[in-house]
């Protein structure tokens, strides 16, 4: 069934033509929380262009030795009608909406995209957590302009910590990691200062208090985060085993563990989303260190094949 999913997505997937990156991800990084140590990379902003040929080229990796399958060709690279990566200035035919979900801890809005099949099955991708691990908005920067199966109700928040990409830090304006603060299994990590602060309290902080709100009213029954740069997607033995798996083949990612001490995994936002939500799944992706606007179509493409499993 899988196999099958994943066939039916690579052909429903556009065929325009890409250039191969000649920047690919490493899969450096140290394994010391449940996602990744903060990166020094700055936000990208530029918009990608439109590569002008006739001949489909599919990037030979995506990391220094593993293959991308051969179901998975990319995705159309289109030109995002974003003008950077926090405001959707041109609009696909199907978009539903732009709404403001919170403020941040220094009052920027936390903004979502809407798109796609209202009343279908809900999908929720969100680019950035971690001020410093930001080519996941290149992703949503393609799903905001690719073109959607039916039946796809898509959501897309580029940004939940927008104080952290401002200031090319990891926390947000309050120094504290989003991905600790979230209720479920809240553990007191650290002090203020540290880059893994868990913050004063269980949903201390607006930009935790504006997605549990948000996913609450909107129930998706995905839900995919981006972070840097472990280069892999972590097994599961839940029901979203099989996603998971069909993502790591789909992009060429390493589906291997990420391990860390146990204290460093509570207050997650994935799994408060999966253990909180009826019926939701929720999973990480480890992208490398860097994204090529290629490489990005490709993740673009598996999370639609994704949203068809879910």
């Amino acid at each position: 069934m899988v196999a099958a999913l994943l066939l039916l997505a690579a052909c429903t997937t556009s065929t325009a033509s890409v250039a191969p990156s000649s920047t690919l991800p490493s899969s450096t990084g140290v394994a010391t929380t449940g996602e990744t140590v903060p990166t020094t990379a700055a936000p990208t902003t530029a918009a990608p262009t439109i590569v002008s040929t006739t001949t489909v080229l599919a990037p030979t990796t995506l990391g220094p030795t593993t293959e991308v399958p051969a179901t998975a060709t990319p995705a159309t690279v289109l030109t995002p009608a974003t003008g950077g990566p926090a405001t959707l200035a041109g609009r696909p035919a199907d978009f539903l909406g732009e709404e403001t979900i919170g403020s941040s801890f220094e009052g920027r809005p936390i903004t979502a995209w809407h798109r796609g099949a209202a009343g279908g099955k809900v999908i929720l991708v969100v680019g950035v957590i971690h001020g410093t691990e930001n080519d996941g908005m290149k992703i949503v920067d393609q799903l905001s302009v690719a073109a959607l199966p039916p039946g796809i109700d898509l959501w897309l928040l580029p940004m939940m910590n927008p104080d952290g990409v401002a200031h090319d830090v990891r926390g947000n304006g309050n120094g504290v990691d989003l991905n600790r603060n979230f209720p479920h299994d809240w553990t007191a990590i650290s002090h203020k200062g540290n880059w893994q602060w868990s913050g004063p309290g269980p949903a201390s902080e607006p930009e935790t208090q504006a997605y549990m709100a948000f996913t609450e009213r909107i129930h998706p029954a995905l839900t995919l985060w981006y972070h840097q740069d472990l280069f892999r997607v972590s097994p599961s033995k839940g029901r979203d085993a099989p996603l998971r798996q069909a993502y790591a083949k789909l992009t060429g990612l390493p589906y291997e563990t990420v391990d860390g001490p146990t204290s460093i995994y509570t207050g997650v936002a994935a799994t408060w989303t999966r253990t909180t939500l009826p019926e939701a799944m929720s999973f990480i992706v480890e992208l490398g260190s860097t994204l090529s606007v290629a490489e990005a179509a490709v993740h673009a493409s598996a999370v639609l094949a994704v949203a068809q499993m879910a």
